[in-house]
């Protein structure tokens, strides 16, 4: 009696695993969603919209985002981008709303969350700091990334 309860014990134990890492899956699918959404803005940013510094350290900067596990992880590495564009490569109303949308990012928790505020900055860069092929596949972005 006791080894078919140990037995339904561990059975139960490995299927309420196997739901949770189902669970699970759909979080990291969001979370690879974000990163391409990052990437992609990232891409989008003219070279010349950059400090120096962070075109030094791009790879790097990649490799963390790829390498991000968390909501939170990503949007450190958006603060970083965000830091590099100098302020002509934001709209003016940047330098008030700045220091919020810096505080929502850095209590964002959920991929969602850290969406938007990547949509928000989107919205207020200017297009001369971004690359011309960002006009085409801007509205593809936007589309991707609202559904994060």
């Amino acid at each position: 009696m006791v080894m078919v309860r140990r037995r339904t014990f561990l059975a139960v134990m490995a299927a309420a695993g196997c739901a949770v890492a189902l669970r699970a899956l759909p979080a990291e699918a969001q979370s690879a969603d974000l990163k391409r959404a990052l990437l992609g803005f990232e891409d989008g940013v003219s070279w010349a919209a950059v400090s120096p510094t962070f075109a030094a350290q791009r790879q790097h900067w990649l490799n963390n985002v790829r390498g991000s596990r968390s909501a939170s992880e990503l949007g450190a590495q958006l603060l970083r981008l965000e830091a590099a564009m100098g302020w002509s490569s934001v709209q003016n109303s940047w330098r008030t709303r700045r220091a919020g949308w810096v505080a929502a990012v850095q209590g964002a928790t959920d991929d969602h969350r850290v969406a938007a505020l990547l949509i928000e900055l989107e919205a207020v860069t200017q297009w001369s700091a971004m690359r011309p092929t960002w006009r085409a596949a801007r509205g593809a972005w936007l589309a991707r990334t609202s559904t994060i």
